[in-house]
């Protein structure tokens, strides 16, 4: 699968499950491990764990090649490891508490460009949530 489609396709699985402040970072001129970083917001533990498992489950299921989950039990901060891309789930208080938004503040903002590509079919990107 093509980097741009696993961006594309991890967002509209975030949007499915109703993340929300939905942000694509191009953090590859500072890092070589990953191309972009996906930061999303959730409500709870609950729905944090859902969207991880619907993550591993697709892209499992497309033959992505993940490195690893962290956080999956807790579901306070979630890591998902997909090697160009790496998906941060956190509830609003972690985001907010890590400010890892703050973190990389210098990287570009790729957000409006993965939105305005067409979603995969199936998967919408636009509506609630973002």
């Amino acid at each position: 699968m093509e980097h741009e489609e696993l961006v594309r396709r991890a967002i509209g699985i975030a949007v499915e499950k109703k993340a929300r402040d939905i942000e694509v970072l191009d953090v590859s001129e500072r890092l070589q491990i990953a191309e972009h970083f996906l930061l999303v917001s959730v409500d709870n533990r609950r729905q944090a764990q859902a969207l991880c498992a619907a993550l591993d489950a697709e892209f499992k299921k497309a033959g992505v090649p993940k490195s690893r989950i962290e956080g999956q039990a807790e579901g306070w901060w979630i890591l998902l490891d997909f090697d160009s891309l790496v998906v941060h789930i956190f509830q609003s208080e972690a985001r907010e508490y890590y400010g890892l938004d703050k973190l990389w503040a210098d990287a570009r903002n790729e957000t409006g460009r993965f939105l305005e590509m067409p979603a995969p079919p199936g998967r919408g990107v636009a509506g609630g949530g973002i």
